[in-house]
């Protein structure tokens, strides 16, 4: 029983080592991604590594506290995802279908707007 537990302990650190490695790459993407939207899934990628890091943790040393930090941490990552997708979107007004200034919409007595029987033949 003592080897099944040493070899549990092994594989959990061992993909805490994986994990870590996976961060400093995703860190190294965040820096040189040629796109804000490449850094911010390599951003919202270590902050999902690091929640499953200290989930690891808190198996291995029993502490079931950790788990509420990891909770906590997931929930501060949700929020800093959106926050900067949002300040980047007013930032460079990347606004595709023009939902700011809707006064440019077609109206709908436009004749562009309309299936008539002449525009179908």
């Amino acid at each position: 029983m003592e080897t099944i537990d040493a070899a549990y302990r092994g594989l959990l650190w061992a993909s805490t080592i994986f994990l870590s490695l996976l961060i400093f790459v995703f860190i190294i993407q965040a820096i040189r991604g040629p796109r804000f939207s490449d850094r911010i899934v390599a951003i919202n990628l270590v902050c999902t590594k690091g929640i499953i890091m200290i989930a690891v943790l808190s198996y291995t040393r029993s502490d079931t506290m950790l788990l509420d930090v990891a909770l906590v941490y997931s929930l501060i990552s949700f929020l800093v995802v959106l926050v900067l997708s949002k300040c980047y979107v007013s930032l460079h007004h990347n606004d595709p279908y023009n939902l700011v200034n809707l006064s440019s919409a077609p109206k709908t007595g436009d004749s562009a707007g309309e299936t008539t029987k002449e525009n179908i033949s």
